[in-house]
């Protein structure tokens, strides 16, 4: 199987500055001003990204930065085929990614932090300082 043209392409120091600022998650007009262009430009500059990754959205362009600059550690569960981390599709990390799950709401009402007055009178006094 021949590798994927794709897996050579690095981007430009200044697709890079992007790719860092759309991963943190900041708007065109937001990007144009920290980096002093305007946000034609920017949007430019997204779109060559998009075109030389073959992308659809800001997000899969957040993941192939984070691919491209997390620590190798990272990288390496990341691509449990042992593949080099560069070449892993947006496609593929999030399929790799685990999923988080979150943990059932209790019927029961929440436990109170403090003692409600008139109740357990020591420790009352010992949470507000007051003997």
């Amino acid at each position: 199987m021949s590798p994927d043209p794709k897996d050579s392409i690095t981007p430009t120091p200044r697709e890079r500055e992007l790719m860092m600022l759309i991963a943190r998650g900041m708007q065109n007009k937001n990007i144009a001003y920290e980096l002093k262009i305007s946000e034609n430009t920017v949007r430019a500059h997204i779109g060559n990204i998009m075109r030389k990754y073959r992308l659809q959205n800001r997000t899969q362009i957040a993941i192939i930065y984070a691919l491209k600059t997390a620590p190798l550690s990272l990288r390496r569960d990341r691509t449990r085929s042992g593949a080099d981390p560069a070449s892993v599709k947006p496609a593929q990390a999030l399929a790799q990614t685990p999923r988080v799950t979150t943990a059932p709401e209790s019927p029961s009402r929440p436990q109170p932090l403090v003692h409600p007055v008139g109740q357990d009178t020591q420790d009352r006094g010992q949470a507000t300082g007051i003997k």
